[in-house]
């Protein structure tokens, strides 16, 4: 019983590795991303979009993410004072940074950290326009799978625990993946969040098809 509970204490929360996970990436992009690689990124996605969706389309997610970008980190003041931040270690403290030129370094290293975070903020409205029109599909496929869950139940038919909980899984993997990709430099698709909704969809039927049938 003890060693339960103990299990149980240690074992932390979806959200909280969320979480941890999602620190420890801005972590590494801050450190070790290149610039180039994130330019590049940004200038491929927002040719693809344009070639997938159309010009109108691609202009409304620029200018969308332009708009979001601008009153989260520019307007709210948030993206100056990171380099206000270490700059004013120079004056108050004495300490002259430049001469090694680390400064310049960590000028350097929040480039291009916000870029990366502009990329990001790219990609979540590409990922919301997406939603108007995937958002019908997810919600039918989980109704059919409660409805495919009540004709079993009357039919006596057998409901797969570990499908159940794969499916999960994936459901899990898959949120995590949404948060977590936008800040990945590698060039994504502008497809790439219709297939992650429809692994979603497909996900959600059989998790609610597989219920547990409690007597």
């Amino acid at each position: 019983m003890g060693k339960k509970g103990q299990k149980s204490q240690n074992k932390k929360h979806p959200i909280t590795t969320l979480f941890i996970l999602l620190l420890l990436e801005a972590g590494l992009v801050f450190l070790f991303l290149p610039k180039d690689m994130v330019v590049r990124s940004t200038a491929y996605e927002q040719k693809a979009v344009g070639s997938y969706l159309g010009e109108m389309t691609a202009e409304r997610i620029k200018e969308s993410s332009d708009k979001w970008y601008r009153a989260a980190f520019v307007e709210s003041g948030f993206l100056y004072a990171t380099y206000n931040f270490f700059g004013q270690y120079d004056k108050d403290d004495g300490l002259n940074f430049d001469d090694r030129g680390l400064g310049r370094l960590i000028d350097k290293r929040l480039d291009v950290f916000w870029l990366a975070t502009y990329l990001a903020t790219y990609r979540f409205s590409l990922l919301i326009v997406w939603l108007p029109y995937l958002f019908p599909i997810i919600l039918a496929a989980s109704v059919d799978g409660l409805l495919q869950r009540e004709i079993r139940k009357w039919q006596f038919s057998f409901s797969s625990p570990m499908a159940h909980q794969s499916a999960a899984r994936v459901i899990y993997g898959a949120v995590a993946l949404a948060i977590l990709a936008p800040f990945l430099p590698v060039p994504t698709p502008p497809l790439a969040a219709p297939v992650l909704m429809g692994v979603v969809a497909v996900a959600l039927w059989v998790n609610f098809a597989n219920i547990q049938k409690r007597i």
